[in-house]
C-alpha cells in the first residue's frame, strides 16, 4: 500500500482452492451430485493491518486456514413438475445468496456478498473462509423465476480458535430466503432478507442479549450495451447491534475492451457503507471523531492469459477507512496472479 492507512508496506496473500464434483447419476441416483471444496491460505492481513477499513479491499484476505470449506450433496427434483432442487451440507451462503455474477471481477470483498450481510453474526454468516451446515430448496415455477430459502448453523467453526474446524447445531440458526427473476433479455433483480434465531448483544447495551439480528438485500443486474455490463446493490441491517445500517454498491465491467483480447475484462466499481448511529456513539464515547461512512472505490484490468492463467492488476482508493476518522484515506494497490486446472 503506497498511501494513507494505518501505515505503509506490502502484503502477499494466496490462496489455493481444490474442488471435486461427483455426477451420481451415473452411480444410479438420478439427478443426485457430491462436492467437495477445501482451500488454504496464508496469514497475511493486509486490511486491518494496513489498511483499517471495514470492507476489506481483498476478498481472500484472512488468516491462515486449512480446511475442508464445502461438502455437500444436491439433489433434483423433477417429479415436482417444475426446476426444483436441495442441497445438504457444509454450503457457502455467498454460491447461492446474495450472488451477482458481474461482480466476479472485482477484489473488493463488498462485491461478492454485501458487507450489510456480511458483518453479521458471531463469526460471520456461512461464508469465505469458515462454512456451517446448512439445508437449502430452491424452486423455478415459473420462466425466469426462481424461489430459494436456506437455514444455516449461526455460528460457523470456531470464534475462539478460528484454525479449528467445528460443527455445532446449538447456537441457533441464521435464516434466508432470495427471490430472483431474469427476463428473456438477461435482466436479472433480486430480493432477499436474513435473520438469525439467536439473541445477540446491542452495540450500547453488552451484557442484555435481544433479538432482531436481521437485515435486507436487493439487486438489479443487467447488460447495458454490447459487451457493457453493470449493477446496483442494496442493503440493510440491524444498526443496533451491527456496525454497518446500510450499504449500496454497484460497477461497470466492458468485456474485451481491446481488439485482439476478446477474454479480457475491465472494471470500475464503488462500495459505500453507513454507519448506524449507535456505532457512531461508540467511537464518540472512545474520544473519537466518527466520519459515519466509509467509500471504497475499484479500478481493475483482468488479463487473460489462456485457458488456465490470469493477472489482474487492482487500484483501489479508500475513504474513511473504517469509519472512525482517525485514519487517513488509502491508496492500495495490488496485483492477482490466477492459475487454474480444468479436469482431470
Amino acid at each position: 500500500m503506497p498511501r494513507g492507512g494505518l501505515k505503509t508496506g506490502t502484503r502477499y496473500l494466496h490462496n489455493l482452492d481444490v474442488s471435486i464434483g461427483v455426477d451420481l447419476n451415473r452411480h444410479g441416483v438420478p439427478g443426485g451430485s457430491l462436492f467437495f471444496y477445501g482451500l488454504a491460505n496464508n496469514k497475511s492481513e493486509l486490511s486491518s493491518e494496513l489498511i483499517g477499513d471495514t470492507q476489506t479491499v481483498s476478498n481472500i484476505d484472512n488468516g491462515e486456514v486449512y480446511r475442508l470449506f464445502e461438502a455437500w450433496f444436491q439433489q433434483e427434483i423433477p417429479n415436482l413438475g417444475y426446476g426444483a432442487r436441495y442441497k445438504l451440507g457444509l454450503i457457502d451462503l455467498n454460491s447461492e445468496f446474495d450472488v451477482i455474477e458481474t461482480a466476479g471481477l472485482f477484489l473488493n470483498s463488498s462485491h461478492g456478498i454485501g458487507p450489510n450481510f456480511s458483518q453479521t453474526g458471531e463469526n460471520g454468516p456461512s461464508i469465505f473462509p469458515s462454512t456451517a451446515p446448512a439445508f437449502l430448496v430452491d424452486v423455478s415455477p415459473a420462466d425466469g423465476l426462481r424461489l430459494s430459502a436456506g437455514i444455516f448453523d449461526a455460528v460457523p467453526n470456531n470464534p475462539d480458535r478460528p484454525e479449528r474446524h467445528k460443527l455445532s447445531l446449538n447456537e441457533g440458526a441464521l435464516l434466508v430466503a432470495e427471490v430472483n427473476y431474469t427476463t428473456s433479455g438477461n435482466l436479472h433483480m433480486g430480493l432477499g432478507a436474513f435473520t438469525y434465531t439467536a439473541r445477540f448483544e446491542p452495540l450500547l447495551a453488552p451484557g442484555d442479549p435481544v433479538r432482531g439480528n436481521s437485515g435486507f438485500y436487493g439487486v438489479i443486474e443487467a447488460p447495458l450495451h454490447e459487451r457493457l455490463d453493470g449493477w446496483i446493490r442494496v442493503g440493510v441491517a440491524n444498526s443496533s447491534i451491527n456496525p454497518i445500517s446500510h450499504y449500496a454498491g454497484g460497477g461497470l465491467v466492458l468485456s474485451a475492451p481491446f481488439m485482439g483480447r476478446p477474454d479480457d475484462k475491465v472494471g470500475l466499481a464503488v462500495a459505500f457503507v453507513l454507519y448506524g448511529g449507535d456505532n457512531k456513539r461508540l467511537i464518540l464515547a472512545g474520544g473519537g471523531s466518527p466520519a459515519g461512512s466509509e467509500t471504497e472505490i475499484e479500478l481493475t484490468y483482468r488479463f487473460s492469459l489462456g485457458d488456465n492463467l490470469a493477472l489482474q492488476p487492482d487500484l483501489q482508493y479508500v475513504i474513511n477507512p473504517g469509519g472512525t476518522g482517525a485514519v487517513k484515506n488509502a491508496l492500495v494497490l495490488g496485483i492477482r496472479l490466477e492459475i487454474g486446472f480444468g479436469k482431470f
